[in-house]
Formats: structure tokens, sequence, C-alpha cells
């Protein structure tokens, strides 16, 4: 079992890497399955920040360990982050519900992480932590309006609330 406390500096940057790839994939996915444009947009807009936060890592890792190449495991730790999972039988409730978690798991592991670095690097993953949170709470806010529109994946946002 992986422990941010324990495990190798290099390996975690690695396995988080690893997770923001897959994150962008799923946010990506989800954002072709739904019809909402606003909601798509907002899936966009997540598959681009996850994708920002791979470039980050990937950049502290060079920072951290120079003239070493970076180790992206195949598959990504579920001690560390809680995957995504988008079938086309998947509910949007139960995709939002996945997300949340996810962007919460990933919260408290640039948290947990920062506590093993130094102070410019500390602030860096404490940004990304900040940063996972604020996913967080956007995707709550699209858990909410799935609760109170039935349509709302399926429909334009003006066509459900008038």
């Amino acid at each position: 079992m992986l422990d941010v406390s324990t495990a190798s500096l290099k390996d975690l940057l690695g396995y988080a890497i690893r997770a923001e790839m897959d994150s962008n994939k799923a946010y990506t996915d989800l954002s072709d399955m739904v019809s909402n444009p606003l909601l798509k947009e907002k899936f966009r807009w997540l598959a681009f920040e996850e994708n920002k936060h791979k470039e980050i890592l990937m950049k502290l890792h060079t920072a951290l360990f120079p003239n070493q190449t970076i180790q992206i495991p195949d598959e990504p730790s579920q001690d560390l982050f809680k995957p995504v999972v988008v079938a086309p039988s998947s509910s949007l409730i139960d995709i939002l519900l996945q997300a949340m978690d996810a962007e919460k798991f990933a919260e408290d592991f640039y948290a947990n992480l920062a506590d093993r670095v130094d102070n410019g690097n500390k602030r860096l993953l404490r940004y990304l932590s900040k940063v996972e949170h604020s996913h967080y709470l956007m995707l709550k806010t699209e858990y909410d309006a799935v609760q109170d529109f039935e349509d709302y994946a399926e429909q334009d946002v003006d066509k459900i609330v008038t």
C-alpha cells in the first residue's frame, strides 16, 4: 500500500502525473457524453486544468530530479487517487459523485505531499490542492443541478429552468 508520507517523492510524482492524465481523459470523455453545452464546456475546462496540472508536475519532477527520466506508471494507484470510471451505462449522478471523490482525494494528496518538499515547491503543491478543491466545488454545484433538473445533461440550461 502506497502512503504519501513514506513512499518516494519520485514515485509519488509519477503516480500524480498518471492520475492527472487519467482525469484529463475522464473529463474529455464526459464532455463527449453530455449534450448540455454549459456542462460540456465545464468538463472540457476540467480536462484542460488536469492537463495543466500534469505539465506542472512534470516541471516539478525535472526541478527535483534533474537529468532523471520521469517514470509514469501504467496503472493509477488506488491508494492515492480515486479514478472516475466513465461507462456508457453510468448515470451522470454516479459519475459526478465519482469525480467529486476523485477531486477530494487529489486535494488531500497534494496537501499531504506539500509537507514533503521545500517552501517554494510547498506553495506549488498547496496551490494544486486548492485548485482540486475548486474542482470539487464546481462538480458539487453540477451534482446539485442534476438533482434539481431531471434532464440537465441533455438540455440547454435556458430550456431547463424556464
